[in-house]
């Protein structure tokens, strides 16, 4: 004898296929679940103009320095600045898998090169940074910073350098602390800070050797351009931060900005080969 669903486990079954369809929708909608990802960044300083209100940055570098981090390998800057922290999980994470992590490609993987031309040829603009690299992207609980740095080089440091953060947290995702320092050359660096738009009341002229030493710190606005043979500082006056965090999407160009400079992000994911 056949037997037939009764009216209300014909519901629940009818019910059930469509909320199915709908996860699967949602799914399609969702970025593809590719681990590794190509990388393009690039940061750009926008034109000098002059505004009405201009905004009022602050001289001291805001910059939070985590304390384990990567920078790319082979990239077109000398990042030995400073090494990361070396941890096992870095280890880990960037020797994951057959494809080269975290090492800078040469431009003929760009896929901001009409976007690169555009920039060199046009008066004003200068590129601060740009690279592109492969790397496989963490959920938010393991993701390590990615430092970057770029455009002229002041003493120790760089104008442009931060972090970002790349994770999926059920979308890409994307966090951008970055910074473009602008500086100043003097023999007398509290002379430059002390003017009446950068007063500091707290900050008093080093007494000993060792105040001297510990005002040359990441953080500091001074930074002495060669501390054997000169008594000329870079002092820094103004620290512009871009600070956000975005959900991406892969294959299309996002544009992060503020007044002072720019960044170009593009991410196409990688398909990788199973073992």
């Amino acid at each position: 004898m056949r037997k037939t669903l009764s009216p209300l486990a014909a519901l629940l079954l009818a019910f059930a296929s469509l909320l199915l369809a709908a996860n699967y929708a949602v799914a399609e909608e969702e970025e593809p679940q590719e681990r590794w990802f190509q990388i393009e960044i690039l940061a750009f300083k926008n034109p000098a103009t002059e505004v009405d209100n201009p905004e009022v940055w602050p001289a001291f570098s805001q910059i939070e320095h985590p304390e384990d981090y990567i920078e790319l390998r082979n990239s077109n800057r000398n990042l030995s600045l400073s090494e990361p922290l070396s941890s096992t999980r870095i280890d880990e994470f960037i020797n994951d898998g057959s494809l080269s992590s975290f090492r800078a490609l040469s431009s003929e993987h760009y896929q901001l090169r009409g976007e690169r031309n555009r920039l060199d040829s046009q008066d004003g603009y200068q590129v601060l940074f740009h690279d592109v690299w492969n790397q496989p992207v963490p959920n938010r609980e393991e993701v390590i910073p990615i430092r970057l740095e770029g455009g002229e080089q002041y003493g120790r440091q760089y104008e442009f350098q931060g972090y970002i953060n790349l994770y999926v947290e059920r979308y890409l995702h994307l966090a951008a602390d970055l910074h473009l320092t602008e500086y100043k050359i003097s023999e007398d660096p509290f002379s430059v800070i002390e003017t009446p738009e950068l007063t500091l009341p707290s900050l008093q002229p080093p007494t000993t050797e060792d105040d001297f030493t510990s005002l040359l710190n990441d953080n500091s606005p001074f930074i002495n351009i060669d501390l054997e043979g000169s008594d000329e500082f870079y002092v820094s006056v103004a620290d512009i931060e871009l600070k956000e965090n975005r959900r991406m999407r892969s294959r299309e160009i996002h544009y992060f900005d503020n007044p002072k400079f720019g960044v170009l992000v593009y991410i196409t994911p990688i398909e990788t080969l199973e073992p």
